[in-house]
């Protein structure tokens, strides 16, 4: 139940936007949607309070012109005055049994109302008032039809049919007041019916604005994080080459602020990688000249062994300086790019080492095309050819490609790298003494010049365990179309 819960909640962060313009859009149209339905909320609610008090004004009022006209009347003429006072949505007429039975209001408005009339018609001679409100007919419908149908009828008295048809269909409002010789007035009122907030005439010109609303939001939202793309974009190929050009510090105070802390950045970063590379060639000028010394006197030296020791010692100091000179010089970007042939150059390189075998492939070779500066590519994969010969006796060569990119698969025979151990082995001086030879030499800094130099490709090398023993070298990068 735990994994399932595990699992579902994964599912549900990948459907989540991942960028900043997703989120900024998803939260803008939120708040849209949600404030318009606010407003069509308080609309429809102030919309049906002032309706209902217009309703109570004109029940107010026609009850008063009512009762004054049939007031001063006797029993007999106010018959004959509220038959023709009624028409399709007022129905008029008098009685001795009140229309309202009740003598309690059913909500405390139409109680208040109620109270009004009786102080308001008492000098009309009447004495009490009832209000109720009704729920439409259950015939309304029907008879509307009948009432409103007109043949050929214009725009204007097409819309006055509609409204009465609407009054017809809606709640009533039924009155009973009481004149002082006990005869009920009793009349029925329509309530004005509400009509709603988007109808179908008006509803496709809130959906274009609506569209043209979201239009704007995400042009606004483009306009707003562009910046901060461009941004990330300048920080991506920082990383891949220092002496990229500086980002342009426009735009809002906020970018510019970024951008201007990211050029402080870069050139901070410049200043310490040329006081790098001028401190490696500090170290080459004051390390060769007293190995040069010690060679010339080295000759001098009448003892075979002595002087076979010493020479070696020498030699492991001259490939440690030209190490740490190479790893300091890389970000130097001196070197031009070319189109080179991957299979080719890998084919030669083979041939140089005894012990290295490339896997031949079957058919016509075909034409593996990289843009790359082609003397780092190869001191590269020399260095995993080396390694390869030098701690697993073999170095069997394979290539791997698709339509984009190009892998080298350097494996050899040795006793491997633990797997903990196989991201350590490219930091610098790095020198796993269970698993190679220390007899062998080896400054610890040739994977680790030789991964940095793929990296600046836009490459990488990966090391895995091979599954037969040994270990395997990845070196991967990016393929160029042959018209590209």
């Amino acid at each position: 139940m735990a994994l399932f819960r595990q699992n579902e909640g994964l599912s549900l962060r990948r459907l989540l936007p991942r960028t900043l313009p997703a989120w900024l859009l998803i939260i803008l149209i939120t708040v849209l949607l949600a404030s318009q339905t606010t407003l069509f909320l308080i609309m429809s609610r102030d919309r049906v309070t002032s309706s209902e008090i217009v309703d109570l004004y004109r029940l107010n009022e026609r009850a008063f012109w009512l009762a004054k006209l049939l007031s001063p009347h006797g029993m007999g003429e106010r018959k004959r005055l509220s038959s023709e006072l009624a028409d399709s949505t007022v129905v008029v007429n008098l009685s001795s049994l009140p229309g309202v039975g009740s003598p309690v209001a059913t909500t405390d408005t139409l109680a208040e109302l109620e109270d009004i009339l009786v102080a308001r018609l008492s000098r009309f001679n009447v004495q009490d008032a009832r209000v109720r409100l009704d729920p439409p007919l259950a015939d309304a419908a029907t008879t509307a039809a009948k009432d409103v149908a007109v043949d050929e009828a214009g725009e204007v008295e097409e819309d006055l049919s509609e409204v009465a048809s609407d009054f017809l269909k809606s709640q009533r409002y039924t009155v009973s007041l009481q004149f002082s010789d006990g005869q009920w007035l009793n009349f029925v009122t329509p309530v004005t019916p509400v009509a709603p907030l988007l109808s179908p005439e008006s509803l496709p010109t809130y959906l274009v604005i609506s569209a043209i609303v979201v239009l704007v939001a995400f042009w606004a939202v483009w306009r707003i994080t562009a910046p901060y793309q461009l941004l990330e974009a300048a920080v991506a190929r920082l990383g891949e080459d220092l002496n990229s050009p500086p980002v342009t510090e426009i735009g809002s105070k906020d970018f510019r602020s970024a951008a201007r802390a990211l050029n402080q950045t870069q050139a901070r970063l410049r200043e310490h990688v040329e006081e790098r590379e001028l401190l490696a060639a500090a170290l080459a000028h004051d390390l060769r000249t007293p190995v040069t010394r010690m060679r010339l006197r080295l000759a001098l030296v009448r003892s075979s062994t002595l002087e076979r020791s010493l020479a070696r010692d020498i030699a492991d100091i001259e490939e440690t300086v030209q190490s740490v000179i190479d790893l300091a010089k890389l970000d130097a970007g001196s070197e031009p790019v070319e189109r080179i042939d991957f299979w080719a150059m890998v084919d030669a390189i083979a041939d140089e080492y005894d012990h290295a075998v490339l896997e031949t492939q079957a058919g016509e070779v075909p034409r593996l095309i990289c843009t790359v500066p082609s003397v780092a590519l190869r001191r590269a994969i020399r260095n995993l050819v080396e390694n390869a010969i030098k701690y697993g006796k073999r170095a069997n060569l394979k290539l791997e490609f698709d339509a984009t990119k190009i892998s080298l698969i350097v494996s050899d025979e040795g006793d491997g790298i633990p797997p903990a151990e196989l991201s350590r082995v490219f930091k610098p001086f790095v020198r796993l003494e269970q698993s190679r030879n220390r007899q062998t030499g080896g400054s610890g800094l040739g994977l680790t010049t030789a991964r940095n130099l793929i990296r600046k490709m836009g490459g990488d090398i990966t090391l895995e365990s091979g599954q037969q023993g040994g270990l395997r070298a990845r070196l991967t990068v990016s393929r160029t179309t042959p018209q590209g």
